[in-house]
């Protein structure tokens, strides 16, 4: 089995740099483990030492034992969550979208804490406007961002630290890197924000940031807009570098694997860029991609799901599909890789996991 690795995947893309990508063994032609019907989801699984958290949109909190393949415990929180969660120490934090499925826009929206082991609720703050970004860690602190315009900075205990209010709902989920924030807004801004929540800088994009989150190396920053772009910024200066124009929508948040840049569109493509701008490929599906690409810093396969209901394997040096699964629901999820195994929800209420491929020669 899989046990014998420790990699985790404890936020939405897998690091504070929303990178996508994992130090964790490779999954060439990946295997059925497991299914089990949860609830629709949107929000993106996260794992920690054999356990797998993930949210639905019924807002239920669910810990599943991987390994046993059996739920741990389970929190019902009452309102829908879109947010991925965060594992942090011994919490896991999340936020809820309470008009998503209610149109209820009471402002009755929180951010929580759930004790990791047993599900318990260790705090909760309200805010003013539903979240759909999700919540990154900053020291032993969280940012996150909401609709109600605001980045909230909250300590360890809860309470809110700071807020930075742009002129548009904030859907992005922040990154961070070298004591700063970066995040986009639906006021076509892309922000610079140190972590005491002073602006560094800022740059206007062609239109609304929505789902895509700023993905980050040393150097540069990659973010898509929803009026379709996909841009390629200087991270300390905020200069852009380069711009390409998409016909539809980019909801999907960038993959930075080796010197490539890959996306999902709503026009139905994965797109992969070099880091100068030039395209090497571009893939197809039967609908449009929502959920942002992953993949192992040791694989050549990179895993995403989309609108048609399919989760997708493709080769991130040819762009060719080398694998391919069905579901019986749109897939918003974007998948979660570690200790040698992917994880992804999708709307039809079914958690799928999935091991690597073993030689039938091969003893654990």
């Amino acid at each position: 089995m899989f046990t014998e690795y420790k990699q985790s995947w404890t936020m939405f893309r897998g690091n504070v740099h929303r990178t996508g990508t994992a130090k964790t063994k490779p999954l060439t032609k990946p295997l059925l483990y497991w299914t089990i019907e949860l609830g629709p989801m949107i929000s993106s699984p996260v794992f920690e030492q054999g356990f797998l958290y993930i949210a639905t949109l019924t807002g239920r909190i669910f810990c599943l034992d991987i390994l046993r393949r059996e739920i741990k415990w389970h929190q019902n929180m009452g309102s829908p969550i879109v947010s991925s969660p965060l594992i942090m120490d011994d919490m896991m934090i999340c936020a809820t979208f309470d008009s998503w499925i209610n149109n209820d826009f009471s402002k009755n929206n929180f951010v929580f804490s759930l004790d990791k082991n047993d599900g318990n609720v260790i705090w909760k703050v309200q805010i003013t406007g539903d979240i759909f970004s999700s919540p990154c860690p900053i020291g032993n602190d969280i940012v996150l961002g909401s609709l109600d315009h605001n980045m909230y900075l909250l300590n360890p205990k809860g309470a809110i630290v700071w807020k930075y209010e742009t002129d548009g709902q904030i859907w992005s989920s922040p990154s961070y890197y070298d004591n700063m924030l970066y995040f986009g807004s639906d006021d076509g801004f892309i922000y610079s924000v140190s972590s005491n929540g002073s602006l560094k800088w800022k740059s206007k994009l062609n239109g609304r940031v929505r789902s895509s989150s700023p993905c980050l190396s040393k150097d540069l920053l990659f973010i898509g807009t929803h009026e379709g772009g996909m841009y390629c910024l200087d991270r300390i200066d905020g200069s852009i570098k380069w711009d390409k124009t998409i016909l539809k929508p980019v909801l999907s948040s960038p993959l930075l694997v080796k010197d490539r840049i890959i996306f999902g569109t709503s026009d139905c493509r994965l797109y992969c860029f070099n880091l100068e701008g030039s395209k090497i490929w571009e893939f197809e599906t039967g609908g449009k991609i929502w959920s942002s690409p992953s993949t192992s810093e040791y694989d050549k396969l990179l895993f995403f799901g989309g609108l048609d209901s399919f989760i997708y394997g493709i080769n991130s040096d040819t762009g060719k599909q080398e694998w391919k699964f069905p579901t019986m629901g749109s897939i918003d999820s974007s998948p979660c890789l570690a200790d040698g195994m992917l994880f992804i929800g999708s709307r039809d209420g079914i958690l799928y996991c999935f091991e690597r491929y073993r030689d039938p020669t091969y003893i654990c």
